[in-house]
């Protein structure tokens, strides 16, 4: 075939020079069975083969067993929500039996209804789980939902998961993928998503970029094809000359190359002289902005524009129409956008089938055989007609009652200014997905607002639109572009609407704060303070309280009592209560910053009487206040009214959709619960705060959740992933020089300090060593610093270091009499450079005065901190039966509390003195110090009863949807809470009461 073009209908279904590709993506098939999930991206260029490779991979899964979900993004669709994973899982899911997802409980079915149509709303979810979702608040729980669903789904024979041409995704199928890489299904599941590297949008490229740098993502790259490799595509009737114009034409692109294979060989030559003549670029821009051509040669768009020439007047008019209608689309929608009747609208489809233009996907739907070939088919229709055609389709889904997110696309491409239906179908589509994929909800409203006329100042309906929006951006992350969008409210707001006003500069401020920026939220309150008509009117209570709060933050306690005093008054002259318990818990705080105990006791008590006063629709009002509240509570060590007033503040957050206060929230709760030694739960306080910044995209919240999360994983013996967390807080938090970054430096090096590295804990010594009065750190709060400061540096060997910071504990906890748990920091700082000095006997005592007051105050993990330093002074003064009982209730202690780290130790020390604690008992959770079966956790229990009745690990993880590997591990941990050596001792054991080397200290 010289002259003619090659006829490729065969070979260009063949994967043709992936060899070393395909055979790394069946190895992953292999053994992914037995583990848990992987990641495999495979990137390219357009037309380069990624769709086909997955089309191969999973064709080959489906014939080992897998379940196979195949989704792809598409490029007009852009802003469906969650598209692609829709597009993937809608039917399966749809398909389930509600006892298929009973399993996951209501409330998380709950979530999935929200997202999946075919999935049925419980009928004992709460009315207020609803609301919550409306608002788009902890979205991170939409994305367990899923998660838990594909454990499901892969559950019996695992399960492939693709994500095809993710370039084009959308903002909440980017949220989500994150969540799927940071917390990885328990279960086989294989998740492919494909992209072209140079489309790649930022938030996807950040998702990922996190990913591999963790190493959890593996990459496939996708290279040209060698020109022995096109000669194999080609087929043996093309001639060496012709491949090596083809080769050289396509770049070794598979879809390139196929393109340019169906353009005879003069007509070819003519193309690209006219191309070199004219001096044009090789690839050309997009001419109508809506889809692209961007990146692909113009010798390849010249051939598909010639392609498509070809065809007659009414098959080229329906080639359009399929590519305004979707993809994939479906004929009769097709039909009403090219204007055509069903019957000729078929036989035109017949004819882009049969000329492979065109292919069938489903019963009732088709694609174009390659997102390329739709764009130029999109970008081969007049701009007039598309904006017709657009318009054909919005009207045809509205007489089909088609959802208002489903025809705001077309409403967006066909509309102009000035069109109210058009408008009022944006605006729906916005409340519709604004709970679930906010980012979306935000582009309709901009699209509503470039539609809407401009009537200047005082344009109600364009402020509520752009408030709207404004919150919607804020919501997903986007801080910085919902802070230009209130610029914009209070620049059309008129100095009357003093109300007003002040709501968009208070939810302002936060994003200042949310960014960072503290002095730039308190400029921007004063001066709107300033330009009130009235510095009496109720609305300065707001900007009062809001630079109170910023001088909080910035430890100004003046200027904070200063605002708040002022604040106070105001709110009591206009009986506006949230106001008054928000100001009464400023000033709490404040009296605690300039260590004045007595008096923040008493205004916290007050506060929590004006906040327990409330109602949850009044404290919904001003629920920062609560925030500070539970905070200051528990640094006075009032934690069971802390735990109270934050979990209440958690829910109101929930239900009226205030993420910005949610990783505060969780934070303060997890500190609470961490101080109380419930690691368990203080874990996934600090997971939740984590998720919900990343959603707000406030990287210093995201850097104060992972510090926090860096802290939990030291204690429990993860010395990795402690460093790795402590790390990236660092990263984010920045060189220390705020009490943020110091405060994440510092966890950073009790992580080192945990994994027995204390050479890691230099950097933090010498940097507190310039200031030693650490001024950026909260007063009742320094003695646990220094107390920290001086284990590090006698870990160093560094004692006459560690007894001047064991000296400055002293001296700060001597003003806080009335605080026994921050004083007990300063008695075991002593104790330990009594140890360390060679007075093991005042050692002992000290630390055992310091686990006494510890215990007073509620903080159990402190105490066994305590009792393993007393233990461990008793031992060497020749006490060995004291010292037994004491590292004893350290142990307990740290087992109680799920402290693996510290358990190990206290282990490692009795031990030492000859106490028999077997092998396999520290590290694992027994939170009432169990003997036998009875140490056993639910899940443990349930594997063990199916041990018995002599299943394998394949089988047991069936039944109960896990995968082997973690049934192995269960069995790992039964094994050594019975003290026997295998399986069959399980059995002997539990069947016979046969317990095996219980230690002593269990009996």
């Amino acid at each position: 075939m010289r002259s003619g073009g090659v006829a490729l209908r065969d070979s260009a279904r063949r994967l043709v020079g992936r060899d070393r590709e395909r055979e790394l993506l069946e190895h992953v098939l292999d053994r992914s069975r037995d583990e848990l999930a992987q990641v495999i991206e495979v990137v390219g260029e357009p037309g380069i083969g990624k769709s086909r490779l997955l089309g191969e991979m999973c064709a080959t899964a489906n014939r080992r067993g897998w379940v196979v979900l195949a989704g792809h993004a598409t490029e007009l669709e852009r802003h469906n929500s969650f598209g692609v994973f829709l597009d993937a899982m809608g039917d399966r899911v749809a398909s389930l039996d509600p006892s298929d997802l009973a399993g996951l409980g209501a409330d998380l079915v709950g979530e999935l209804a929200m997202v999946f149509p075919g999935v049925s709303v419980p009928r004992d979810l709460t009315k207020a789980g609803h609301e919550r979702l409306v608002l788009g608040v902890e979205r991170y729980r939409l994305h367990l939902a899923i998660r838990a669903l594909l454990e499901r789904l892969a559950s019996s024979s695992g399960l492939v998961l693709t994500l095809d041409d993710l370039h084009w995704g959308d903002d909440a199928s980017f949220e989500l993928l994150g969540y799927l890489l940071r917390h990885p299904p328990s279960a086989p599941v294989v998740l492919v998503p494909t992209y072209r590297p140079r489309q790649r949008p930022g938030r996807l490229a950040a998702v990922l970029t996190h990913a591999t740098r963790e190493g959890v993502v593996r990459r496939v790259n996708l290279g040209p094809l060698s020109l022995d490799r096109v000669a194999e595509f080609l087929g043996p009737d093309v001639d060496e000359a012709r491949c090596r114009v083809l080769h050289q034409a396509s770049g070794g692109n598979p879809f390139y190359l196929e393109a340019l294979a169906r353009v005879p060989e003069v007509q070819l030559s003519a193309m690209a002289g006219e191309e070199s003549r004219s001096g044009a670029s090789p690839t050309v821009q997009s001419r109508t902005g809506v889809v692209s051509l961007d990146g692909v040669p113009s010798l390849v768009r010249a051939s598909l524009q010639a392609e498509l020439a070809m065809l007659p007047e009414r098959v080229r008019l329906v080639a359009h129409a399929s590519a305004v209608a979707g993809d994939p689309f479906e004929p009769d929608l097709m039909a009403a956008v090219a204007g055509l009747s069903r019957k000729e609208a078929d036989s035109a489809l017949d004819d882009l089938v049969a000329r492979d233009l065109v292919q069938s996907t489903a019963p009732g739907r088709l694609s174009y055989r390659h997102p390329i070939v739709r764009a130029a088919a999109y970008e081969d229709a007049g701009v007039g007609w598309l904006v017709q055609a657009h318009a054909r389709a919005w009207n045809a889904l509205a007489e089909r009652g088609a959802s208002m997110v489903q025809r705001a696309p077309h409403v967006e491409h066909a509309a102009l200014t000035g069109n109210d239906e058009a408008i009022a179908v944006l605006v729906a589509a916005a409340k519709a997905v604004a709970g679930r994929a906010p980012a979306d909800a935000a582009h309709w409203l901009s699209v509503a607002l470039r539609l809407l006329p401009d009537e200047g100042e005082g344009d109600v309906r364009r402020l509520e639109l752009l408030t709207d929006m404004a919150r919607f951006l804020g919501i997903s992350g986007q801080l910085w572009e919902a802070r230009d969008v209130l610029h914009e409210v209070l620049r059309l707001l008129p100095r009357a609407a003093a109300d007003r006003r002040v709501r968009a500069v208070s939810f302002c401020a936060t994003l200042e704060h949310l960014l960072g920026r503290i002095d730039e939220a308190s400029a921007l309150l004063l001066a709107e303070l300033r330009g009130l008509p009235r510095l009496e009117d109720g609305a300065a209570t707001a900007l009062q309280l809001g630079l109170a709060e910023a001088s909080l933050r910035r430890g100004d306690v003046a200027d904070s009592r200063t605002w708040t005093g002022s604040a106070y008054l105001l709110a009591s002259r206009h009986e506006d209560r949230p106001a008054r318990a928000t100001a009464a818990s400023f000033t709490a705080y404040a009296d605690y910053l300039a260590e004045d105990i007595s008096a923040a006791l008493k205004h916290c008590s007050h506060a929590a009487l004006l906040v327990d006063g409330l109602t949850d629709g009044e404290l919904a009002e001003r629920l920062n206040g609560l925030v500070w509240l539970g905070w200051v509570e528990h640094d006075l060590e009032r934690c069971g009214v802390a735990r109270r007033h934050l979990e209440r503040g958690l829910a109101v957050a929930r239900a009226t959709g205030q993420n910005s206060l949610l990783t505060r929230l969780l934070v303060s709760r997890g500190r609470v619960l961490l101080w109380q030694g419930l690691l368990v739960q203080a874990k996934e306080c600090f997971v939740d705060a984590e998720e919900a910044a990343l959603l707000v995209r406030s990287p210093w919240l995201h850097a104060f959740a992972l510090a926090m999360r860096c802290q939990v994983a030291a204690l429990t013996g993860e010395s990795e992933q402690a460093l790795r967390l402590g790390e990236e807080a660092c990263r984010l938090a920045g060189p220390p020089a705020d009490w943020l970054s110091l405060w994440t430096a510092k966890l950073l090096a009790h992580a080192h300090l945990m994994a027995d590295d204390p050479v890691g804990c230099s950097s933090i010594l010498d940097i507190a060593s310039r200031d030693p009065v650490l001024p950026l750190v909260d007063p009742a709060r320094r003695p646990a610093w220094f107390e920290f400061f001086t284990t590090a540096a006698l870990a160093l060997d560094r004692v006459a270091e560690g007894e001047q910071w064991a000296a400055r504990a002293e001296a700060t906890a001597a003003s806080l009499v009335a605080l026994p748990g921050r004083r007990a920091f300063a008695r075991l700082a002593r104790a330990r450079v009594l140890y360390a000095s060679g007075d093991p006997a005042h050692a002992g005592t000290a630390a055992r005065t310091a686990a006494a007051e510890f215990i007073k105050s509620d903080n159990r993990l402190d105490a066994g901190r305590a009792w393993l330093l007393a233990g461990t002074a008793t031992a060497t003064t020749g006490e060995r039966p004291r010292a037994l009982d004491e590292l004893e209730q350290a142990r307990v202690l740290f087992a109680r509390c799920g402290a693996n780290g510290l358990q190990e130790r206290a282990v490692r020390e009795l031990r030492r003195l000859g106490r028999r604690v077997p092998r396999g008992v520290t590290g694992q959770r027994n939170p009432r110090d169990a003997v036998g079966s009875a140490a056993l956790t639910s899940r443990e229990r349930e594997v063990a009863d199916l041990l018995v009745t002599g299943m394998t690990s394949r089988q047991i993880a069936a039944k109960l949807y896990l995968s082997p590997r973690t049934v192995d591990h269960h069995a790992e941990h039964i094994i050594a809470k019975l003290g026997v050596t295998s399986r069959a001792g399980v059995v002997s054991a539990l069947v016979n009461g046969d317990v095996g080397n219980v230690p002593d200290v269990f009996r």
